[in-house]
């Protein structure tokens, strides 16, 4: 099994009654990756977590991991995914622990040890012998993703992990959601309408449209490629954009004032002393960070951020 394809999602389509909520998504993870997956609502991120960790099963298409289709040995496979999806529900009258010692028993899990091991790394010692019942949003959400890694799956999806939650509670997510892809190889996919928890967490993004893969962006190697996109302020930026486009440099008007050129061929001294030359003024000039709400914005062609 090739390293890319430790999951892969191949040709799924999904349609309920009249209405293709999926159509033909393909995409593959590898061991210990963790993906985010983006989208406005509705446009079929929800539908795809579920058909993966096998909650929807009249789908076409298919979902292999390490191989092996899901739609065979179900309740085998269903052992290998974890998952957090909608709010995670627990036994209220039971404790925090009590309820993990139980969803262990049903994912398989027979050592206390790994309970023990889990509450320690996510730091949730705090709360684990408090009535599930008095749990606030928090409290409950970090207890559904230990839930969710019992039994050491290979695969965990995560619905909106971090929605609603403290900035502190977020950190502890962040760094254990890291604890599992690096330590433990367990591949994450997660889904968030926060664009800059997803920049910080993935290092691929894939920006669902209407049901189709509308981009994959691969955020590890957009940090390592050398950005020769620069944003350049000048009070004449029809003229400014004129001109580079006569010497085949892509430009754009960003704003009223503002334009943004990809400079990759020439270097800044070049291109001052040429806009010297022909009397074009640039107030300043400085590389354009490419984040991914702009990144969304442009993808999804005005739709907002939801």
């Amino acid at each position: 099994m090739r390293e890319a394809e430790f999951l892969k999602i191949d040709n799924v389509s999904k349609t309920y009654g009249k209405q293709k909520v999926l159509d033909n998504i393909t995409f593959s993870i590898k061991e210990g990756e963790v993906i985010g997956l983006v989208g406005p609502n509705g446009a079929g991120k929800t539908t795809i977590m579920k058909i993966i960790v096998g909650l929807i099963k009249n789908y076409t298409g298919n979902v292999y991991l390490q191989g092996s289709n899901i739609r065979e040995n179900a309740k085998e496979n269903r052992k290998r995914f974890g998952c957090v999806i909608e709010a995670p529900g627990f036994y209220p009258q039971l404790t925090g622990y009590e309820n993990l010692k139980y969803f262990a028993t049903i994912s398989g899990c027979k050592d206390i040890k790994e309970i023990d091991d889990i509450i320690k790394v996510f730091k949730i010692e705090d709360f684990m012998h408090k009535k599930a019942g008095k749990y606030s949003v928090g409290m409950k959400q970090r207890i559904g993703i230990a839930q969710a890694v019992l039994g050491n799956p290979k695969v965990l999806v995560l619905d909106e992990p971090t929605n609603g939650l403290d900035p502190n509670v977020i950190i502890e997510i962040r760094k254990f959601i890291k604890y599992l892809s690096q330590e433990k190889k367990i591949a994450v996919i997660v889904s968030s309408h926060i664009l800059s928890e997803i920049e910080s967490m993935c290092e691929k993004v894939i920006f669902i449209k209407d049901g189709q893969i509308a981009d994959i962006v691969s955020l590890k190697q957009e940090k390592t490629v050398k950005n020769t996109m620069f944003v350049m302020k000048t009070s004449m930026p029809d003229k400014l954009i004129e001109f580079l486009n006569q010497k085949e440099i892509t430009a754009h008007k960003d704003d009223e004032y503002k334009v943004v050129a990809n400079l990759e061929k020439y270097t800044i001294q070049d291109i001052f002393k040429m806009l010297e030359d022909q009397e074009i003024d640039v107030e300043e000039i400085y590389k354009e960070k490419q984040n991914l709400e702009k990144r969304f914005m442009q993808t999804m062609e005005g739709n907002e951020v939801e």
